[in-house]
């Protein structure tokens, strides 16, 4: 009968062992070195939220083109939301090319369904690619959402993923709203977005670049916990005094020294390694009356690149600083 118990209890042992989620880890994609951590916001190049993506056998083949022409500098992607059916082509054809990484977007907080399609993409996905996920962008500083919506909706996700995947949660607002204690309590890690453009327009690139990365390390010395910049570059166009030079300029700057640096002093890291954005996005500048915002692509609406992408291209092939 002892014999037949202690089966039992390792049979039952070894079928939870079997169960266990082996997921990658986002933080290791960024921290590790053993590939160059280069992530890429993302939309499909012609993507124009106020038409309906509908997902065809056209507009799927085009999605795989997009991310076969950005596979050639990047290796992870940033996402800001749900949308039926096309965010999980995104990441099937993600998966498919070879991107190892993703950083996950829910756009509403407040949206059951959004964070219910968010939990089901986690679990489908999460033993394939390194994972995180983003509630919220920039909706605290535009009154979209509260704290507590963003707070409610992690407890809600992570109700619904496997508790071993372990998936890192954060939200994301412009560096100058993380004064707010709140904010930089919330989640594993900070997701800032810092714009010289915005918010130092005129600026020289690279002291627009320098600026950002002292940005990030006043902002990971106060908080005490990781911060991976989320946005951050110049404009291609749309004004005077930005060009694709100054474009190029600006992330040569940045990426000089690396794409991670350790702030030894509070024993945490920051993470210069996501970059903003693939494609130029017209539909932006339509509207906001704002003509960089229509200039931030580092290829153009046709999938022809500026200087930078072939400056992008040559640095993924080097070794992790």
């Amino acid at each position: 009968m002892v014999l037949f118990v202690f089966a039992i209890a390792t049979f039952l042992s070894a079928c939870e062992t079997q169960k266990k989620v082996v997921a990658p880890s986002f933080f290791s994609y960024l921290t590790e070195r053993e590939v160059t951590p280069s992530l890429i916001a993302f939309n499909p190049s012609g993507f124009d939220p106020r038409n309906p993506f509908e997902v065809n056998e056209e507009s799927l083949a085009k999605l795989r083109e997009d991310l076969r022409v950005l596979k050639a500098a990047f290796n992870g992607l940033v996402l800001y939301e749900v949308l039926p059916g096309l965010t999980n082509a995104i990441l099937a054809s993600a998966l498919e090319q070879g991107f190892k990484a993703v950083l996950l977007g829910i756009w509403d907080p407040k949206s059951e369904k959004e964070i219910a399609d968010m939990a089901e993409m986690i679990r489908q996905y999460c033993e394939k690619l390194a994972l995180a996920v983003v509630i919220g962008n920039e909706g605290l500083i535009d009154n979209r959402y509260s704290i507590e919506d963003v707070q409610q909706a992690a407890l809600r996700l992570k109700a619904l993923i496997p508790a071993d995947a372990a998936i890192p949660v954060t939200t994301s607002e412009p560096v100058g709203e993380y004064g707010w204690k709140p904010l930089r309590e919330f989640g594993e890690f900070l997701a800032p977005n810092i714009h010289p453009a915005i918010d130092q327009e005129g600026m020289d690139p690279a002291a627009g670049a320098a600026w950002v990365k002292e940005r990030a390390n006043a902002l990971a010395s106060a908080a005490k916990k990781p911060v991976l910049v989320k946005e951050t570059g110049l404009p291609n166009g749309g004004a005077f005094s930005y060009t694709p030079e100054t474009q190029l300029r600006f992330w040569q700057a940045y990426l000089r020294d690396g794409r991670l640096i350790r702030v030894n002093a509070v024993n945490t890291w920051i993470s210069f390694a996501a970059l903003f954005e693939a494609f130029d996005t017209p539909w932006k500048a339509e509207r906001t009356g704002m003509p960089i915002e229509g200039h931030w692509g580092f290829l153009d609406v046709k999938r022809r690149p500026y200087p930078v992408f072939e400056y992008l291209k040559d640095d993924s092939r080097r070794a992790p600083k």
